[in-house]
């Protein structure tokens, strides 16, 4: 364990000692390409369930920005494959991805997900166009969001976790059962270590 602000914190999980969460860790491989936009301030939240993908999921690409410059990398992937790259972003011309067939998305093709409020994360959708002219798909009956320590204003709407674990049940009938495990998990234990403070 490591020292932070007065409290020890884990080396694998990266949280502290006393929620730690490695017990719930159970890494697996996705059978679809994932990578994730993350806002700035996103990015620097202690409840940001994105975190939590990178314990849980091995093959998964988290690039940190706001503007295109910050994205360079994946830019040059989609000009070269752009039929490889699709965006789980609600807008006019996105499809439900319930509709789509399962296991008819292989695994050379790439979902990215915007993790930031919604306020933000339309922010980042208009000031980087070079992701409209992606395939985009929306949620048309999504699960119950399950963040119970962190609300959105925005009905229906969920952490970029759980719209992961949706997407690939939609996509590939994966449940992820572990990954939600650890999701409620992280939760609980920052319940419990509250519950602890206010005795």
């Amino acid at each position: 364990m490591i020292s932070q602000d007065k409290r020890k914190i884990c080396n694998r999980c990266r949280y502290p000692q006393t929620t730690c969460l490695c017990e719930w860790i159970k890494p697996f491989s996705s059978p679809l390409k994932l990578v994730v936009l993350q806002h700035p301030k996103e990015a620097k939240h202690a409840k940001n369930t994105v975190k939590l993908l990178q314990l849980s999921i091995t093959n998964i690409q988290v690039m940190v920005g706001e503007i295109p410059e910050d994205f360079r990398t994946i830019q040059q992937q989609i000009n070269q494959n752009p039929e490889r790259f699709s965006l789980c972003y609600p807008c006019e011309q996105s499809t439900a991805i319930e509709q789509v067939r399962k296991n008819k998305v292989n695994a050379e093709h790439t979902m990215i997900f915007i993790d930031a409020s919604w306020r933000k994360a339309l922010k980042m959708w208009h000031l980087n166009p070079w992701l409209h002219p992606l395939k985009t798909f929306h949620f048309a009956t999504p699960p119950a969001n399950q963040y119970a320590i962190r609300k959105t204003s925005v009905k229906n709407g969920l952490s970029t976790l759980e719209a992961v674990a949706y997407v690939l049940s939609c996509t590939h009938s994966i449940q992820c059962e572990d990954l939600m495990t650890l999701y409620l998990k992280m939760q609980s234990e920052r319940f419990k270590y509250k519950n602890d403070l206010l005795r």
